[in-house]
């Protein structure tokens, strides 16, 4: 297997891989994923201009798994951004609550009156 099939093998394998964790709910670290596929680009541009040709339809396909990835992403980030929304205001309304009923639990230390 050559250098670059074993980029793309192992690339799309990552992506598939990602996708999956995605789905069940799990943090995916990305850190280093563009090196890997601006490492794949430089070695397919060394190819001659006949084996490059062969590889393009592989790059189309990987352009857009990764598409299909970054949009997996983004709604990963924002279901967070509303999770953390929401608990933000739930904290803040379990705090007014909680005030409120420490302000009405109050006694009047010289009467005895709530």
């Amino acid at each position: 297997m050559s250098e670059q099939q074993e980029l793309f093998k192992n690339i799309a394998q990552f992506v598939a891989d990602s996708r999956v964790l995605i789905e069940k709910g799990a943090m995916v670290e990305m850190a280093g994923m563009d090196k890997q596929v601006q490492h794949l680009c430089e070695r397919v541009l060394e190819l001659s201009g006949e084996d490059r040709i062969k590889y393009a339809d592989s790059l189309q396909g990987l352009m857009n798994e990764l598409n299909i990835l970054g949009k997996d992403l983004t709604k990963k980030r924002e279901a967070l951004a509303n999770e953390i929304r929401y608990l933000s205001s739930h904290k803040k309304a379990s705090v007014a609550y909680k005030t409120a009923d420490a302000k009405g639990n109050l006694v009047d230390e010289n009467s005895g009156i709530r």
